[in-house]
């Protein structure tokens, strides 16, 4: 059993280890990333247990994101091998006047291929939160179908739903976005939602208008990242407001709303004040910020 269980595409990534762009780079690095992969790896250096459901490719880089969270404590029991489509993978570049570019090759991907018949009961028993993402179903429709079947089995398992729309420009426009997550923002019981997000999917400008026309959708907590300028919190009717944690130097954003919600959940399992768990969401956020790396920065309990 698992406090979390979570859906999506985790990913090689490849960039350079010095600031230049890739067309001059000599040398590359490799790890793996995606958001639900990043978070669940954050959850287990909290301390608590993620199970992480999705496909990669019979290949290398299939093989290394089963390494790399098998090391970390990530529950892969549910990360099937997918013999006829290959591990995506994206490059990055982190460039020293503060830019940042991604590349993305994971069109026809293994993950883009996981469908509701890959999610069981018993990868849900004893869940406490299913996570998911609004970049699964951008994917696919079988990956949009897989998100409803887990809010289905999150249900039966009597797990709260946890979503975050992570709204990717270059996977749909803002409509395509909206007409199919909408229902599933409707259906979580904690929506965490970046202010950027926000902005382009419920066409607010200001925080409070954000933060109201989310808590309209149902949510139970409804949690606005704001990235510098610190987080909101409505639940039960209540406004929390939590600043942002100080970063001594910003080396690479990317993996940074991944860690506010890793932290935040699990000051929600820990049953903490809303306004601790947005300070641990906070804390771990701008930890990843300050290193090279979707999850590196994350801190191990």
């Amino acid at each position: 059993m698992s406090d979390v269980v979570t859906l999506g595409e985790c990913m090689a990534v490849l960039y350079p280890p010095d600031p230049v762009s890739l067309d001059e780079a000599r040398t590359l690095l490799i790890d793996i990333g995606g958001a639900e992969a990043n978070l669940a790896i954050a959850l287990c250096r909290l301390g608590h247990s993620a199970r992480f459901i999705s496909r990669v490719g019979d290949d290398p880089f299939g093989r290394r994101v089963r390494a790399v969270l098998s090391t970390e404590g990530v529950d892969t029991s549910a990360l099937l091998i997918d013999p006829e489509a290959p591990t995506g993978v994206f490059f990055r570049e982190w460039l020293a006047d503060g830019a940042r570019r991604v590349y993305y090759y994971r069109r026809n991907s293994a993950a883009s291929r996981i469908t509701p018949d890959d999610l069981t009961p018993a990868q849900f028993n004893g869940a406490r939160i299913v996570h998911l993402t609004g970049i699964t179903p951008a994917l696919s429709a079988s990956c949009a179908a897989a998100c409803e079947r887990a809010i289905e089995l999150a249900r039966a398992a009597g797990a709260l739903v946890s979503f975050d729309p992570n709204f990717r420009p270059r996977l749909w426009s803002a409509s395509q976005a909206r007409d199919t997550l909408l229902p599933l923002m409707r259906a979580a019981d904690i929506l965490l939602i970046g202010h950027e997000d926000a902005q382009a999917l419920l066409e607010v400008d200001s925080d409070d208008d954000a933060l109201t026309a989310a808590a309209a959708l149902g949510a139970q907590v409804v949690v606005l990242k704001c990235a510098e300028r610190g987080a909101h919190a409505l639940a039960n009717g209540q406004h929390i407001t939590t600043p942002a944690y100080p970063v001594r130097q910003v080396v690479d954003p990317v993996g940074a709303g991944d860690g506010f919600d890793a932290g935040f959940l699990a000051g929600w399992l820990r049953g903490w004040s809303m306004s601790d768990s947005l300070a641990l969401g906070a804390r771990i956020g701008a930890a990843a910020v300050e290193t090279l790396g979707d999850y590196a920065g994350y801190p191990r309990v």
